[in-house]
């Protein structure tokens, strides 16, 4: 695998896509519990409802604090599924975007965050919105099981931040 073509930056327009997601405000101690939590009621939805999911899960960012945080975790869902309880449907917006890939544990996910923020810096788009990680490595077609999924050195992660005209 090719790590260096990973890291570049490219600009590409995105479609929208439908999602189903639960959005919290939680403290950030409290993240991997509620990914996991969120993770698990997403599943139990699209199994409830008979919707498959359309790709892999994503968590949006849509305020980083340094003690809470306001996430959303969802997953693209191919139709329509009925929101209910916590879990809405909504979608990720269309429109440009910027994306790049992290490979590896997401103790070093600042480093792509960092590249999709100097790319904004030089050019003519300004960030739209909260950017989100895909999580390629869980397939939400099965229960997602964290013991199951393979070693964090392995994990392919890409990030999408949407962007506006300036």
């Amino acid at each position: 695998m090719n790590h260096g073509h990973d890291e570049t930056v490219a600009f590409e327009t995105v479609a929208p896509q439908p999602v189903i997601s639960v959005r919290r405000t939680v403290p950030v101690a409290e993240l991997p519990r509620t990914q996991a939590e969120i993770l698990a009621a997403l599943w139990a939805h699209l199994g409830e409802h008979g919707v498959r999911p359309a790709g892999p899960p994503y968590v949006r960012y849509h305020a980083f604090g340094d003690v809470e945080t306001d996430v959303e975790v969802g997953v693209p869902v191919q139709g329509v599924a009925a929101s209910r309880g916590e879990v809405a449907m909504g979608e990720l917006p269309g429109g440009p975007a910027v994306t790049t890939w992290h490979l590896g544990a997401h103790d070093r996910l600042g480093g792509a965050y960092d590249r999709l923020q100097a790319w904004t810096r030089t050019a003519p788009y300004k960030p739209e919105g909260g950017a989100w990680e895909i999580y390629t490595w869980i397939d939400l077609a099965h229960r997602p099981d964290p013991a199951a999924w393979p070693a964090p050195s392995t994990w392919r992660t890409q990030l999408v931040q949407p962007l506006n005209s300036a």
